[in-house]
């Protein structure tokens, strides 16, 4: 004898009521597991034993410390989510206030923070170390309202000092930068590659002062009062070639201290240097 379902207990109103009962039972009961997880997180961010209630700087000589120490407690006030304290050492923003600080600071070259004991916050900083000036329109610093210290890429950070003597090389510009802390002389591409084309040119026994930009040229400023003047654009590894090529040519190594004695180097025709000597 064969013995067929109908179905009609699967199907019962019974046993959909208790399905349903049993679905809400597991929803309820993550929901509350959901909870006491949240709750248990924000209790534990809002302890006391958890919070972050001391900021130290580490390099004592730092400029601007007690600057630093404020800055980086701004960034920790308030709350997340109205919740959630943002000097909590499990949620601190590490990276909002590393990027805060090498911004308010353009001096800084580096920040990295560091946690001990879950409360203190220690800030350890690098600062950028002077490499040059720029002295907007000025190829001197004796002659020039103010200049600037820039580092080694090209960023302006720190208003520089008087200077009676030339202590270091300077770049300028016809057209001064506005508010020129924080900014860069030249995007880092363009000014590594000038910087290393200047630096080749010590080779040639070619040791420029200064560098005035211009429009769309450059013009290095020599010991005695010459001037190379070359094109911004320009391939600098020919420019360099030609270069070397004229200056050992015999017509030139024949004429004694030629650099010494120049007015002007002028590199911006292809292929061709025109100079003149001074009178």
């Amino acid at each position: 004898m064969k013995i067929i379902s109908s179905g009609k207990v699967l199907n019962s109103p019974g046993f959909y009521k208790k399905k349903k009962l049993k679905e809400r039972i597991q929803l309820a009961l993550i929901l509350i597991g959901v909870l006491v997880l949240v709750s248990s997180f924000v209790y534990l961010t809002r302890h006391e034993r958890f919070m972050i209630s001391e900021v130290e700087v580490l390099e004592k000589n730092a400029i601007d410390t007690d600057e630093i120490i404020e800055a980086t407690k701004s960034v920790l006030s308030g709350n997340y989510l109205w919740l959630i304290p943002r000097s909590s050492a499990f949620v601190y923003p590490s990276s909002k206030i590393e990027a805060h600080l090498l911004a308010s600071f353009p001096r800084l070259k580096s920040v990295k923070l560091e946690l001990s004991d879950m409360k203190k916050l220690t800030v350890s900083v690098s600062e950028r170390e002077p490499f040059a000036l720029y002295c907007a329109n000025a190829l001197h610093p004796a002659t020039a309202s103010e200049c600037y210290f820039l580092d080694e890429e090209g960023l302006i950070f720190a208003e520089a000092p008087s200077f009676s003597g030339v202590t270091y090389f300077v770049f300028a510009t016809e057209d001064p930068i506005e508010n020129p802390i924080g900014e860069r002389f030249l995007p880092l591409d363009e000014f590594s590659y000038l910087l290393n084309f200047i630096e080749n040119l010590t080779t040639l026994n070619i040791k420029p002062l200064a560098l005035g930009f211009s429009g769309n040229e450059y013009s290095l400023f020599l010991p005695n009062g010459g001037q190379i003047t070359l094109k911004k654009d320009d391939d600098f590894a020919s420019v360099y070639s030609n270069l070397t090529a004229f200056l050992t040519d015999e017509a030139i190594k024949s004429q004694p201290n030629f650099l010494d004695k120049i007015l002007y180097l002028d590199l911006r025709t292809k292929d061709k240097i025109r100079w003149k000597f001074q009178e």
